[in-house]
C-alpha cells in the first residue's frame, strides 16, 4: 500500500484550480489535472474518487480558507462600523494575494453543485461572522435584513472592484477602498 503524500495533495488541488479556471467545470478532466500536477492519474484516484470528490473537497477547504482570511483574531467580536471595515479590507486582501483560488470559488459559485456540498455538509464557513451579523442586528447597526442579503450588498462590490482593477492592470489605494466600503456600508447599516 502507498502512503499519502500531503505535498501531492496540494499539487493536485493547484493543478484542479488551474485546469478549472482555464477550461471550466466540463472541460477540465482527471488526466488534464493529472498533466497538469505532473503525477498519472492512478495517482489522483488514490486521494480522491473522482473528479466530483476532488473537486467537492477543494471547494470545501479553500471556502473555508477565505471565511477564515476575513476575521484575523479569535476572540469575540464586537459589533462595530470598525469591525466591519476590518472584515471587509481583510476580505479584499485575501482576494488579492489568493486571485487563483478567488478565480476557483466564483466558478463553483456558478455550479450546480455547490447546492448539493452545502446541504449535505451544512456548511458554515465562518460562524463567528454569522454571529456578529445577528450582534449587529440586535444592537441596530445593521438592516433588519437576511445574512445572505448582508453579505452580498457588503462583500459582493469586492468583486466587481477586483476584476475591474484586475483587468485594467490597476490597484486602488486605502483611501479609495475607505469610500467604497463607505457605500456598501450604507446600504446595510441603519
Amino acid at each position: 500500500m502507498r502512503i499519502k503524500d500531503d505535498d501531492k495533495v496540494i499539487r493536485i488541488y493547484k493543478a484542479a484550480m488551474r485546469v478549472v479556471n482555464r477550461e471550466g467545470f466540463q472541460g477540465s478532466s482527471m488526466s488534464k489535472i493529472a498533466i497538469e500536477a505532473n503525477v498519472s492519474a492512478a495517482t489522483i484516484y488514490l486521494y480522491f474518487a473522482n473528479k466530483d470528490d476532488m473537486i467537492k473537497k477543494l471547494f470545501i477547504q479553500l471556502k473555508s480558507k477565505m471565511g477564515n482570511s476575513f476575521l484575523h483574531s479569535e476572540s469575540e467580536l464586537s459589533p462595530s462600523k470598525g469591525t466591519f471595515r476590518s472584515i471587509w479590507l481583510n476580505h479584499y486582501q485575501y482576494i488579492i494575494e489568493n486571485m487563483e483560488e478567488y478565480n476557483f470559488l466564483e466558478n463553483f459559485s456558478n455550479c450546480p453543485l455547490i447546492e448539493n456540498i452545502e446541504n449535505e455538509y451544512k456548511l458554515d464557513y465562518c460562524p463567528a461572522f454569522e454571529a456578529l451579523f445577528e450582534k449587529a442586528k440586535l444592537v441596530k447597526l445593521l438592516q433588519p435584513l437576511h445574512n445572505d442579503t448582508i453579505y452580498s450588498l457588503l462583500f459582493a462590490p469586492i468583486s466587481s472592484i477586483v476584476k475591474k482593477t484586475k483587468s485594467k492592470g490597476t490597484t486602488l489605494s486605502t483611501n479609495e477602498l475607505v469610500h467604497i466600503f463607505e457605500a456598501s456600508w450604507r446600504a446595510v447599516s441603519q
